[in-house]
């Protein structure tokens, strides 16, 4: 006899990386609801994507926090390889007190990562520190909640399991807001009544937003992979 996802006592925690914005979906199974996580670097977005932060701050769905500023220079560059070491440890550290704040629990975790998307743009040092930066916090987790596991998926599978695999931000973000997986749960968010109400159809997705739509397909993908999966 199989059980349903839903029905069980897991937490789905989905992470859309990286080091000024990630973006984190959470299923709790003591809520049995959706909840968002936004770690966001202070003064990212012009000042209309900064209000719309400010607005979805007061949700009881999302959780907006403005990282410290990371920019100070030492001068030498093997204090500064320290001091991003320290950084990532401490992003870690507070993204996983968040989650266990959310869920009210340590155990019982599936966890997954967007993996690395090799056509992008970003320079070999800003990929080695997102590398580095991600590993840790996978190191914290897996260390500090009883992860049952952790999974890396292809940018290209979530968004087929979305539509389609070439999908780029602003079709993504329209699929989030058609509701095409017809999730009854996200309708159910505030995060989602405000995109489609206060942000509508746009080619550029504003920050933070295109992290957790992201990181939410990544949920649900996790999902459909262990529903019918689970023995009693």
């Amino acid at each position: 006899m199989l059980r349903l996802v839903k029905d069980s006592n897991l937490n789905l925690v989905t992470v859309d990386f990286s080091l000024n914005s990630p973006g984190i979906c959470i299923w709790s199974s003591d809520t049995k609801r959706y909840h968002f996580i936004s770690y966001l670097k202070a003064g990212t977005g012009t000042k209309k994507e900064q209000l719309h932060q400010e607005n979805i701050e007061a949700f009881p769905d999302v959780t907006l926090i403005h990282q410290p500023d990371w920019k100070a220079s030492l001068g030498d560059y093997s204090k500064n390889e320290f001091a991003k070491v320290k950084r990532y440890i401490t992003m870690a550290d507070h993204i996983v007190a968040l989650i266990t704040g959310i869920t009210q629990t340590k155990q019982d975790y599936y966890i997954a990562f967007e993996g690395s998307s090799y056509g992008s743009k970003m320079g070999t040092n800003n990929i080695i520190d997102m590398a580095a930066g991600a590993a840790i916090l996978k190191e914290h987790m897996i260390a500090q909640l009883d992860v049952r596991d952790l999974l890396t998926v292809a940018p290209t599978t979530i968004k087929k399991h979305a539509g389609k695999g070439n999908m780029n931000k602003a079709a993504l973000w329209k699929a989030f807001l058609d509701n095409v997986l017809e999730s009854e749960e996200l309708a159910k968010t505030d995060l989602f009544a405000y995109c489609r109400s206060e942000i509508g159809e746009v080619t550029k997705v504003p920050k933070p937003f295109d992290d957790l739509v992201d990181a939410w397909f990544l949920n649900h993908y996790l999902l459909t992979q262990l529903e019918g999966n689970l023995p009693d």
